[in-house]
């Protein structure tokens, strides 16, 4: 595009497209706004629901890992938001295989699950458009 095209836009507000969702990159950037309060909020919750973690003593000569927020704004193909996504995870880049960890998972979703949302859209005539996951969790026990 040359400077002329550019400036010959009508909207002004096109110009500022490219600053308009900018994801906190801190926990202190992102509590600040209540729209990423109530998805990190949301994020606590399900963890909690399903029992993912329980809080214990660290053992003796063992060090903590620590966690990390993950924000993320999803847009629609028009550019509109769709939704907030706050993830919690852990800081594995301070993990060492062999000593933290011994093992390596992937978050999956179950073929089960998918089946389902597929024949219940079937059987009610409703259009898939995609398929998101809320949440996902490790099914395995851990002893790390």
């Amino acid at each position: 595009m040359t400077d002329d095209e550019v400036s010959s836009f009508d909207d002004s507000l096109t110009h500022f497209v490219l600053f308009s969702y900018c994801d906190p990159m801190a926990f202190e950037d992102a509590v600040k706004e209540s729209k990423w309060r109530k998805v990190m909020n949301e994020e606590i919750a399900a963890i909690e629901k399903n029992n993912t973690w329980e809080l214990i003593e660290l053992p003796a000569g063992q060090k903590t890992i620590g966690v990390k927020g993950v924000y993320k704004t999803k847009l629609k193909e028009n550019g509109e938001v769709d939704k907030y996504n706050a993830h919690l995870v852990a800081k594995s880049y301070k993990q060492e295989f062999g000593v933290d960890y011994r093992k390596v998972f992937a978050h999956v979703v179950r073929d089960d699950t998918i089946r389902l949302m597929i024949s219940l859209a079937a059987q009610n005539s409703w259009p898939i458009f995609q398929l998101d996951v809320k949440s996902s969790f490790l099914h395995g026990d851990m002893e790390e």
